[in-house]
């Protein structure tokens, strides 16, 4: 019983949580870069709800729990350092909620949740830096080789 209930803590918080904060790194990434307009999709399907704060868009979608993206528009085209980057920090926020979940396990709350959390983003970390494309779907890493294959 206490199996089913941490999965669904983690299908149901956790991975919600950490795909938010790992499409938030896209989105600082653009914000650093000086994007003119951001959209952040959560989940497929209809959409539940949208808003709007200065120029970032963020659209929930019925189907939360899979599936985010993050878009980008400039006027001025992005250079491929700054495309770079902006692919970059989904990656690298997925690292530093991995690194701050380790710190509080081991210096705070020894909790099985705690950990999970922990081995969940870095897993989001590392999938997300490996380079590949299903389908229309590309990893992040697919997205910065083909950046830097591309430029060669």
């Amino acid at each position: 019983m206490i199996d089913i209930i941490y999965l669904l803590i983690f299908i149901c918080f956790i991975a919600p949580i950490s795909l938010l904060f790992h499409e938030l790194g896209h989105v600082v990434g653009a914000i650093l870069m000086k994007a003119s307009f951001i959209r952040l999709t959560i989940g497929i399907g209809n959409e539940l709800w949208q808003g709007t704060f200065q120029h970032v868009q963020i659209i929930i979608r019925r189907f939360f729990l899979i599936n985010s993206l993050t878009s980008t528009i400039r006027e001025e085209p992005f250079e491929r350092s700054e495309k770079i980057m902006i692919t970059l920090m989904g990656p690298v926020f997925s690292g530093l909620l991995a690194a701050i979940f380790y710190v509080m396990y081991h210096l705070f709350f020894s909790t099985y949740i705690l950990y999970i959390v922990f081995l969940f983003n870095i897993w989001l970390m590392i999938i997300n830096l490996l380079p590949f494309k299903i389908g229309q779907k590309q990893s992040d890493g697919y997205t910065i080789y083909k950046l830097i294959v591309k430029h060669k």
